[in-house]
């Protein structure tokens, strides 16, 4: 299939830039651009004194003309910024707010443009995955993992999986599990981490980390490597000993060589599941990453058509607040209680399961003694405990602390005792 004329121009630049980037490119990566189109061209009359361009209902002075119920529901916010089209990049109030936040975080994070916004952080994961990531590609992840990237790497992008067990000898992050899945893998490495992990519940110490940073970077010496941040859980931590800190925070401009993708959102960091705003950072060159945001907006153009605006506008608002880090505290501790519940409730020993850690997010996993199935027990807590788990694979119980009151820990897990007892 050919190029057209503007995805070339694309490319040939981001060739000038860094020919790495290029390289790793998928064949819609290569494909995608952000076309000279009706948004492009309503962006540049912008301002004009008559402007005919966009189709968005509004009274010919750029305000919008929205129904009663919505617009007494949401009296108190701008019309413009709760009514209107949002760019379909993401609104720059947006975009800068969240990178100021991720500034705050790290420092280093200076040197990263603005992200590209996203329909949540599944959406981010995705464009990420469409840029990079072509048929027949294989992704090196840990193999306790979220079942959605199946779904996306697997099912949507026809790819490949190269697992290797999250957990060491010693029960903490597989430093040389990943190492050797990456060395296993020829040319281009694609490698996907999440931490805090859904659904370890899981996020690696300082020490681990950099170890973990370490290894990508060496992997980058002699070859492409592409590194999928899921940070959908950053910042949910409850143990000192757990880094708070993201990965992508260590490999922003490391080489050339090194392409790190960050995808977060506003899902569990503001508590805001139902806004659907997620971002997308590139810690590249900024000139690159601006050209990476290019080909995004041509994805997101063809997909969603543009991100939601009301809950960016939202989301500016809550990070603009001073309340915010003192809400979020507020937030992240109440989970840290939940938390300490349910490993005081998992400390004694049952011989039905094996506890294994877990630091921050939402989640613990338990793995199951022989002989009892997952989801055959999931389906007994359902019908004799009225309990709800999930099942992972066949030996798994996730369980989501996140969702419980405090107190219905003691009694899920007394209800987990049973019925494996009586199987």
């Amino acid at each position: 299939m050919s190029i057209h004329p503007e995805a070339q121009e694309r490319n040939d630049r981001l060739k000038a830039i860094n020919p790495a980037i290029l390289e790793a490119l998928s064949p819609l990566g290569r494909r995608s651009f952000f076309p000279k189109g009706i948004p492009y061209q309503a962006g540049q009359s912008k301002g004009c004194k008559i402007n005919a361009t966009i189709g968005q209902i509004t009274d010919g002075e750029g305000n919008p003309l929205p129904l009663a119920p919505m617009a007494e529901k949401l009296a108190s916010l701008n019309p413009k910024d709760a009514f209107l089209y949002s760019p379909i990049q993401g609104r720059e109030q947006s975009r800068k707010a969240w990178h100021a936040k991720l500034v705050k975080e790290d420092a280093r994070v200076e040197a990263v443009g603005l992200p590209v916004a996203s329909a949540g952080i599944c959406h981010a994961i995705t464009m990420g995955a469409e840029l990079f990531f072509g048929k027949g590609d294989t992704l090196v992840l840990a193999d306790l993992y979220w079942d959605n990237y199946e779904q996306i790497f697997n099912i949507r992008l026809e790819g490949d999986f190269k697992r290797f067990p999250f957990y060491n000898e010693a029960l903490g992050f597989n430093v040389e599990g990943l190492k050797r899945a990456i060395a296993e893998v020829q040319g281009k490495v694609q490698v996907l981490l999440n931490f805090p992990s859904n659904p370890s519940g899981y996020s690696p110490t300082p020490a681990e980390m950099q170890a973990i940073a370490q290894v990508l970077i060496e992997a980058a010496k002699d070859r492409t490597v592409v590194v999928y941040c899921d940070d959908a859980y950053h910042g949910l931590v409850f143990d000192k000993a757990a880094t708070p800190k993201s990965l992508f925070f260590e490999l922003i401009n490391k080489s050339p060589n090194l392409i790190p993708l960050k995808c977060d959102g506003v899902t569990k960091e503001l508590s805001f599941f139902g806004g659907r705003v997620g971002f997308l950072s590139f810690g590249v060159d900024k000139v690159a990453a601006e050209i990476l945001v290019d080909k995004c907006m041509g994805l997101i153009r063809s997909g969603i058509g543009s991100p939601v605006a009301l809950s960016q506008y939202l989301m500016e608002i809550e990070l603009a607040d001073e309340r915010h880090d003192a809400e979020f505290e507020k937030m992240r501790q109440v989970l840290g209680r939940r938390y300490d519940i349910l490993r005081k409730a998992l400390d004694r020993k049952v011989p039905h399961w094996t506890v294994y850690p877990f630091n921050a997010g939402c989640f613990c996993l338990l793995k199951l003694r022989p002989g009892l199935n997952a989801d055959a027990i999931r389906q007994k807590l359902i019908h004799e405990e009225s309990v709800g788990v999930v099942s992972h694979g066949d030996d798994y119980i996730r369980l989501a602390f996140c969702s419980m009151k405090e107190e219905a820990i003691e009694p899920l897990i007394e209800a987990l005792e049973r019925v494996c007892a009586r199987n």
